[in-house]
């Protein structure tokens, strides 16, 4: 059935879900999401996603030759991006994965350092306790030795560091050398940064840690869902882990998707996509600075800025105010050293922008427009202005480029159609056999 047919028979037989679908749309073209895990999906995982393989599940000890194939593709394709020994690809989030990885290297009662309190949030109903380190208050960096100084005091069993408030690259290998005198176990979550991590940009985690874990959506361009990557020493539990809390089935369209997309970060195309990002990261720095909006951590190394939030702004819902001026953002209040002391900054992220092909010109109007909002609380007319200006910036800008998309063996591109932002195009019967041949079928 083709989509416009579709859609027509979802209008009249579900209006208010078609509703819902097109206030969507809506939201998505005329909007700019700067929050850091909103990025759309790539059209082939996409595609991928929605075909026929979602009729279609495996199970772990199942003779499926294809479900079992293709897990055995993704694993073999994590690995080779990231350099990492051992990978578990069946995990349907990134709270799951960090549950799997705590039950496997914890015993109740063990200790945990984490940055920001970072897994705090998806260990409910665990029992251990968690000690904080983060920014020092006063160079809002943080200091390697006091980290150290606190793991010798605290004798965690696990040291956790990420970096998703922290737009500074770490020193991975202090952190280890930390960890192991601590007699503790290593866990990076790199978050949103995965991406400029798997495309070289950004140093990676995986040579030091004992565990790294990212989710597969938002800068991978994937489908919903997290990796685990780990050494080999560990590599039983974890997996032993994964089967023990009932992790042993997934959708083949799913693991497609990933698949696919793992395939995707590894190339050129990735790498520029990435470079873009940071430029793009830049650009809305000097923009900020420029304005005088003071950032956190003096400026950024990575996809996030921070702009601090002044008084004025800490007394609004800062998140609806955005919003009525056309940006999608996501406020947070920024932990450090003292209990007592944050900081009140948004977390903006160029991902989504990059996504949508928009440029370091685009960024600095983008900025103009977000510097001015966050200087003086705008009416309500000032704030439609606005939201008519972001709209006018960005309602011709697809939801994925089509400058991001990697053209296969097969000579074909798939691109996402300007008039419909909600899914890729339909293929031919043929293009779809060639597209699944080019990424299923060739070797790697």
């Amino acid at each position: 059935m083709k989509k416009e047919t579709l859609l027509n028979h979802l209008k009249t037989f579900d209006p208010e879900i078609f509703t819902l679908l097109q206030e969507e749309i809506q939201r998505q073209r005329y909007t700019l999401s700067l929050v850091p895990n909103s990025n759309a999906m790539s059209p082939f995982a996409s595609y991928l996603e929605g075909s026929i393989l979602a009729n279609s599940t495996f199970e772990t000890h199942s003779s499926a030759a294809s479900g079992s194939r293709l897990e055995e593709l993704a694993i073999k394709r994590a690995q080779k991006l990231f350099g990492s020994r051992h990978a578990i690809v069946r995990l349907g989030s990134i709270a799951t994965a960090s549950r799997v990885v705590c039950l496997a290297l914890l015993k109740e009662g063990d200790r945990i350092l984490s940055f920001n309190l970072r897994k705090k949030e998806h260990c409910s109903g665990l029992n251990f306790g968690f000690e904080n380190f983060g920014l020092d208050p006063k160079t809002q960096s943080i200091h390697w030795d006091e980290v150290a100084h606190i793991a010798e005091r605290t004798k965690p069993r696990l040291i956790i560091f990420s970096p998703v408030s922290y737009p500074r690259n770490a020193d991975y290998r202090r952190l280890s050398e930390i960890a192991h005198d601590a007699g503790a176990y290593l866990w990076v979550d790199i978050g949103q940064s995965v991406g400029l991590v798997a495309a070289g940009l950004l140093p990676s985690p995986v040579p030091f840690a004992d565990v790294v874990t990212f989710p597969t959506n938002d800068s991978l361009h994937g489908p919903d869902g997290a990796i685990v990557l780990s050494t080999q020493e560990i590599a039983r539990a974890l997996d032993d882990t994964v089967i023990n809390t009932g992790h042993t089935a997934l959708h083949i369209n799913h693991l497609a998707a990933l698949t696919v997309a793992l395939r995707e970060a590894g190339t050129e195309t990735f790498r520029r996509y990435g470079k873009q990002v940071l430029i793009n990261s830049k650009e809305l720095e000097h923009t900020f600075e420029k304005e005088g909006i003071p950032l956190l951590c003096g400026g950024t190394e990575t996809h996030l800025v921070l702009p601090a939030l002044s008084p004025k702004m800490q007394e609004i819902d800062i998140t609806a105010y955005m919003a009525q001026a056309g940006f999608q953002v996501k406020s947070d209040n920024i932990p450090t050293m003292q209990a007592e002391e944050f900081f009140p900054a948004l977390r903006l992220s160029s991902l989504n922008p990059t996504t949508r092909s928009l440029k370091r010109k685009d960024m600095a109007s983008i900025g103009q427009l977000l510097a001015k909002a966050l200087k003086d609380k705008l009416s309500d007319s000032e704030l439609e202005a606005t939201r008519s200006q972001v709209a006018t910036l960005v309602m011709n800008q697809p939801i994925f480029s089509e400058e991001w998309l990697t053209t296969g063996s097969t000579g074909l591109r798939t691109f996402y159609n300007n008039s419909d932002s909600s899914a890729a195009h339909e293929f031919a019967s043929n293009e779809k056999r060639n597209i699944i041949k080019s990424f299923f079928h060739i070797s790697d």
